[in-house]
């Protein structure tokens, strides 16, 4: 029981966090708030470290899976999402970068 009332208090506040993270990117992106990309970044970066712990701790070679909860899904897309975004986000500022640079 306490099992169950701790995923689904993680799985709350992880909720919660993405739809923070969801309105700050809106925000940013429309440049209502000069806060919101310094709110973002540093979210962004706790976001990360908590699903890097959170795979590491749960799929770890040493521990059995009991089963696979609806935290572990959304969980698991949300870093598929965030190495996607990364991915082709760097690979299209390194391309601008560039373009930049030969202009100059």
């Amino acid at each position: 029981m306490q099992k169950l009332l701790s995923l689904k208090f993680q799985e709350r506040i992880f909720d919660i966090t993405i739809y923070i993270s969801y309105a700050l990117i809106i925000l940013s992106s429309l440049g209502l708030s000069q806060y919101a990309p310094k709110f973002l970044d540093d979210m962004d970066y706790y976001v990360r470290f908590y699903i890097c712990l959170f795979l590491l701790w749960r799929f770890n070679p040493f521990r059995r899976l009991d089963k696979f909860t609806n935290l572990d899904r959304k969980i698991a897309f949300s870093a598929g999402l965030f190495i996607l975004t990364t991915t082709v986000l760097n690979d299209y500022l390194d391309k601008f970068k560039n373009k930049i640079s030969d202009i100059y």
